[in-house]
């Protein structure tokens, strides 16, 4: 598993809509990791402008370039969601960014980075929000015990086998709603031979299903390994994740393909950290 070298150095970008100035989120979250022995930079389009509202794409796509060809830093935090992540794809140069090594780490709307980043940028991507590691005291006490390397329950999370007893293959995925902006684009990500992870933080039962009808007909389901979904936070609310696991389980139409849900992995400040990396799964895991 990936591991941080003492006095790391992590690079706080944003690809996505941009946080308000005057947010302490930074600061504080700064003020922890540097607790742990991290060094932060801040770059300035992580910022809103001054009206609000999100800096050009070209800027956010320029801050993550310069942060990945940086020789000072080691790992890039994106600390954003929203909307507008996609909008940065074509301003960066992936070849540039390939075999840096630098993880990546950002959730919700940026999983319309990270497939990128990971198939043709070739970077080790991880689903989670830092932000929260300042506001969250589970979440900071699992990712401090893995930075001092007691143990790496940071990515451990439980699941429910629905259908087959094993997940395994490299992950794509994300966000139901931000992974479908690829579709149709360079950038869509294959799902042959892999797991496919989908979590949402809002939307109705109607609104998963036509989506997942999507997904359907782009082949996502037939190509891939099997599928792991997380938490579905507006519809745990509303105790309807059941309803929404038959209504998975419809359209895939396929019984022999593995499906494993969780809600450990999710919008929730609390969930764990998915790499997109090669995982197994089994039955038998707690």
């Amino acid at each position: 598993m990936l591991q941080f070298s003492p006095n790391s150095t992590i690079a706080l970008v944003g690809s996505s809509d941009g946080l308000p100035r005057g947010s302490d989120a930074v600061p504080r979250l700064c003020a922890f990791l540097e607790s742990l022995g991290l060094r932060t930079v801040v770059f300035p389009s992580l910022y809103q402008t001054a009206a609000g509202t999100p800096q050009p794409a070209e800027q956010r796509a320029a801050d993550i370039q310069v942060a990945f060809a940086s020789p000072e830093v080691d790992a890039v935090f994106d600390l954003t969601g929203g909307d507008g992540a996609n909008a940065v794809l074509p301003h960066l140069d992936l070849r540039k960014i390939a075999h840096t090594l630098k993880p990546f780490f950002g959730y919700s709307d940026v999983s319309a980075l990270l497939n990128p980043l990971q198939d043709f940028g070739h970077v080790p991507v991880f689903y989670c929000q830092p932000r929260f590691l300042a506001s969250c005291p589970a979440a900071a006490e699992r990712f401090t015990r893995w930075i001092q390397r007691q143990d790496d329950d940071l990515f451990r999370f439980r699941c429910t086998f629905l259908q087959g007893s094993q997940l395994s293959g490299k992950v794509c995925g994300g966000n139901i709603r931000c992974t479908l902006k690829l579709a149709g684009t360079p950038w869509q990500p294959d799902s042959t031979g892999r797991v496919l992870f989908l979590e949402s933080y809002s939307g109705s039962l109607a609104r998963m299903e036509t989506m997942l009808h999507q997904y359907r007909q782009m082949g996502m389901f037939s190509r891939c390994s099997g599928v792991l979904l997380g938490n579905f936070s507006e519809l745990a609310k509303k105790q309807q994740l059941p309803e929404l696991y038959r209504i998975v389980q419809d359209i895939i139409a396929d019984p022999a393909l593995p499906l494993a849900v969780t809600t450990e992995l999710g919008h929730q400040p609390d969930a764990r950290c998915l790499a997109y990396a090669e995982i197994c799964l089994e039955k038998t895991q707690l």
